[in-house]
C-alpha cells in the first residue's frame, strides 16, 4: 500500500505530512491521484502562509472543537431554561406546602382551562421570551366570556408565577433544575380592571325559614347535603368548606364540640389555626343522623365514601334549591344566593337579636390574627365558655326565626363516646 505524504522546508528542517493512502485501483479504498495533488496544493499554501503545516492544522481543529464544545454547552443551557409553562408549573409545587389542598387544585385547573388548552403555543415558548401581549392572549378569552373576577385572579396567579421564576434560581434547596432567565415580570404591566365588590347578599328570615324547611325535599339534593346546610347554620355559620374537610375524630361529642382547622390568608397552611365550635342540641341531633348514614367513613360530610364534599357541591346544590318550586315566596322568585351567603345570613341574624359583635365574631372566628391571638390568646379551649354563651344566644334567635317555641333555657347536649 502506497501512502501519500506531504515534504516541506520550516525553519531549516525537512517535515512532512500525511496525506493519506494512494487508491491503487477502482475497488481499493484510499485517495485518487487528483484528490492528493489537490490536498498537496492545499498544504503547500498553508506551508507558504504559515510555516509549520502540522502545528497550523493543530490548532486549527482545536478552535473547531472548541467551537462545537460551546455549542453544545449553550444548547444544554437553552434546553435547561424552562417553558412558560414549565414555570406555571414550578410555581404550582412551590405552593404546595404553603397552601391549602383546594387553593393548589384551583391553580391546576386554571393552568388546564385558561393556559395549556387554548394556548398550547405560547405555554411552549421560553419564559423568558413571554412579553406582556402573551399574558394578554390569556386573559382576554376569559375577560369576554365574562368571568372578569377570574380574570383579575389570573393576572394575580401569572405575575406571582413570574416574581417566583425571578427569584427560584437563586433559591436553596429548589428542586426543579429548571432555570428561567428572566429580567422583568410581564404580567405585571398588565392591567385588569377590578371588578370585584363587597357581597350584600343575606337571606331573610322568610327565605332562611323556607331554605330550611324545604332544602331536605329539593330533587337532585341528598339528605347528607341538606343536613350539612343544616348544621353550618346551626353552628352559627361556620365557614362550609372547613366543615366538609372534617373527620369524625374531629368531633368530641362528650365535650359537644368539633375542632375546625382555619388556613385562611396567604400563610395557607403554615398559618393554619384550630377552631374550637361548641355544638348546640340542634347540632348535635343534625349529627346523630347523618352517623346512621355515614358513621362507617373517615368523613361525616361525604356523599361517595371516597372523599369529602368538595368545595363546588354545595354551590351546585344551592343553584339546584333556587330553580325548584321550593324557592318560590309568595309567587315571588328567591334572589340567587351561594352557600358562602348562608355564613353572612347568621352574622346578621346574630346582629339583629342583639348578640354583640364580639361574640359574634368569636364564634365566627372573625379576626382571630394578628400579634396578641398568636401569642397570646392562642388556646382554643380558653375561648370555649364565650363561644357556648354565643351559640346559646344564637340557637334562641334561630328557633324563632324558625317559628319554633323557644325554650327557656339551652342545655348543651352532652354524650358519651
Amino acid at each position: 500500500m502506497v501512502t501519500a505524504v506531504y515534504r516541506y522546508m520550516c525553519d531549516g528542517r525537512r517535515l512532512k505530512y500525511p496525506i493519506g493512502n494512494f487508491k491503487a485501483g477502482s475497488r481499493d479504498a484510499g485517495l485518487t491521484l487528483s484528490i492528493i495533488r489537490e490536498e498537496a496544493q492545499r498544504l503547500a499554501l498553508i506551508a507558504k502562509e504559515h510555516g509549520n503545516v502540522k502545528a497550523y492544522i493543530e490548532e486549527q481543529e482545536a478552535v473547531v472543537a472548541a467551537g462545537r464544545a460551546e455549542r453544545q454547552r449553550l444548547a444544554e443551557i437553552e434546553a435547561s431554561r424552562g417553558t412558560f409553562g414549565d414555570l406555571f408549573l414550578d410555581y404550582i409545587e412551590s405552593r404546595r406546602e404553603k397552601a391549602t389542598t383546594g387553593v393548589v387544585k384551583e391553580l391546576e385547573r386554571l393552568y388546564q382551562k385558561n393556559m395549556l388548552g387554548p394556548q398550547p403555543i405560547i405555554m411552549r415558548m421560553k419564559a423568558r421570551d413571554i412579553r406582556p401581549d402573551h399574558i394578554l392572549a390569556i386573559l382576554n378569552p376569559i375577560w369576554e366570556r365574562g368571568a372578569k373576577v377570574q380574570a383579575e385572579r389570573m393576572r394575580s396567579f401569572l405575575s406571582a408565577a413570574f416574581n417566583y421564576g425571578l427569584k427560584a434560581e437563586n433559591a436553596v434547596g429548589r428542586s426543579s433544575a429548571k432555570s428561567y432567565n428572566l429580567e422583568s415580570n410581564p404580567a405585571i404591566v398588565v392591567a385588569v380592571d377590578k371588578v370585584s365588590a363587597p357581597a350584600t347578599r343575606a337571606l331573610s328570615d322568610a327565605e332562611l325559614r323556607q331554605f330550611w324547611a324545604t332544602i331536605g325535599h329539593t330533587q337532585g339534593v341528598g339528605p347528607v347535603m341538606a343536613m350539612l346546610f343544616k348544621f353550618v347554620i346551626a353552628t352559627g355559620g361556620q365557614r362550609i368548606f372547613n366543615i366538609c374537610q372534617t373527620t369524625w375524630d374531629d368531633y368530641d361529642l362528650e365535650a359537644g364540640t368539633v375542632r375546625l382547622i382555619h388556613r385562611k390568608g396567604r400563610g395557607g397552611q403554615t398559618m393554619s389555626r384550630p377552631h374550637l365550635v361548641p355544638l348546640s342540641p340542634r347540632a348535635v341531633a343534625i349529627l346523630e343522623r347523618v352517623r346512621e348514614i355515614n358513621g362507617c367513613h373517615p368523613w361525616p360530610w361525604t356523599t361517595t365514601g371516597k372523599q369529602h364534599i368538595v368545595v363546588g357541591s354545595p354551590t351546585h346544590a344551592v343553584a339546584d334549591w333556587l330553580k325548584s318550586e321550593h324557592a318560590i315566596i309568595e309567587g315571588q322568585q328567591i334572589p340567587s344566593f351561594s352557600p358562602r351567603d348562608l355564613r353572612r345570613t347568621c352574622t346578621q341574624l346574630m346582629q339583629k337579636h342583639g348578640i354583640s359583635d364580639q361574640l359574634s365574631d368569636l364564634l365566627q372566628a372573625h379576626g382571630q390574627t394578628g400579634v396578641a391571638n398568636l401569642h397570646y390568646r392562642n388556646n382554643p379551649e380558653a375561648a370555649l365558655p364565650e363561644k357556648r354563651r354565643a351559640v346559646e344566644l344564637f340557637e334562641r334567635a334561630l328557633a324563632k326565626v324558625l317559628g319554633e317555641a323557644p325554650a327557656d333555657n339551652v342545655v348543651r347536649l352532652v354524650r358519651k363516646k
